[in-house]
């Protein structure tokens, strides 16, 4: 084998030199710089995503927190229209009472001075009825005063 008799050692040193320096020029001029500037291209990209990326996060929480300052407000709005709706259906509510209050008030007096009334006018009636009576079945007259005292006593009985 060539390799291993060491009068071949020379030009074999001197070839894998050239060779060696060929392929050195060849990666350090051509190929390596390539690389550098994929990779370089590449971070590059990668940082412009995460700074993308990261513009997004913000813009979505700035969202998020326009949305729930926005859906706060609207829930207070909503809990001061149930409270004013409330406070106004009281105060309804209250008014109507106090207007029933008065109509009845009014009725029951109304329905006293009917009784009244229609006690006095009774009266009136039973007395002449019993002086009507006493004078059929007797044939005798009978006072007012007399006819009140029997209608009393019949009451009272």
């Amino acid at each position: 084998m060539p390799q291993l008799e060491f009068w071949h050692f020379l030009p074999q040193f001197f070839w894998l030199a050239v060779c060696f320096v060929f392929l050195y020029v060849i990666m350090a001029f051509v190929a390596l710089p390539r690389i550098g500037r994929v990779l370089t291209d590449r971070q590059h990209r990668i940082e412009q995503d995460l700074d993308g990326a990261e513009k997004a996060r913000a813009d979505a929480e700035r969202a998020r927190l326009e949305y729930e300052g926005s859906l706060e407000e609207a829930r207070g709005r909503a809990r001061e229209a149930v409270q004013q709706a409330a406070e106004d259906g009281n105060r309804s509510l209250e008014a109507l009472d106090r207007e029933t209050g008065r109509e009845l008030e009014d009725a029951q007096r109304s329905i006293d001075e009917a009784r009244a009334a229609a006690l006095a006018n009774l009266e009136g009636v039973a007395v002449e009825a019993a002086r009507l009576a006493t004078r059929r079945l007797t044939g005798a007259d009978v006072s007012d005063e007399d006819a009140l005292e029997a209608l009393a006593a019949v009451r009272g009985n």
